[in-house]
Parts: C-alpha cells; sequence; structure tokens
C-alpha cells in the first residue's frame, strides 16, 4: 500500500519541509498548508521548475525558503495558490491517468 507521502514525493525526498502544516490528497488534487505569519502575499513567491516546487518569503532581514519534490502525477503548469491570515494553501491537479487501450497491429 502506497503512502501519501510516497505518493506525492519522490523516494529520495522524505521529510516536510518544516513549515508545512499538512500535505493531504484527494482523488483529484494534493493539497499543502505552509504557515508565512508576518509576510504577505507579495513578499512571497511560488517557483514549479520539472520536478520542484519553491516558496520564497522575504521581507528585508526575514526570509523562508524551502521546495519539495514533486512526483510525475503533478502537473507545475496546473498548481495554484492562495494567501489568508499568514497560511499560504497551494492546490495541485493530478493529472489524468488514462485507462489502457489495447493497440491493433497492423
Amino acid at each position: 500500500m502506497t503512502t501519501l507521502f510516497e505518493e506525492l514525493f519522490k523516494p529520495e525526498a522524505r521529510s516536510y519541509p518544516r513549515d508545512c502544516k499538512w500535505i493531504k490528497s484527494s482523488d483529484d488534487v494534493y493539497t499543502a498548508e505552509f504557515e508565512l505569519a508576518g509576510f504577505s502575499k507579495k513578499e512571497v513567491n511560488i517557483t514549479a521548475t520539472n520536478d520542484i516546487l519553491k516558496v520564497t518569503a522575504n521581507k528585508g532581514d526575514k526570509e523562508k525558503t524551502f521546495s519539495i519534490s514533486l512526483n510525475e502525477m503533478v502537473s507545475p503548469s496546473d498548481i495554484s495558490s492562495k494567501m489568508s491570515n499568514g497560511l499560504l494553501t497551494i492546490t495541485m491537479p493530478k493529472k489524468q491517468v488514462t485507462e489502457s487501450v489495447s493497440i491493433k497491429i497492423q
């Protein structure tokens, strides 16, 4: 049985970022929450490159940076986020898995 952690993260990444409150999985999305108290959404930058999601919060001399490795089930271009009261919520839709089909040989 695959755990949520194994499902979301690659095997080489075996720990949650320190500021990650939780990561959960539903049938169609992964959701992660990060505590960024003291930062506004204008001070937070989120990038997704290949299989790495990186969050950087910068406010003068105060900075928080963390990244998580994503698996091939997440499409970086479909990731969305929102921030309210110092809580950053990142939603990562799962790629649709196509059922296998039989291909006729000619």
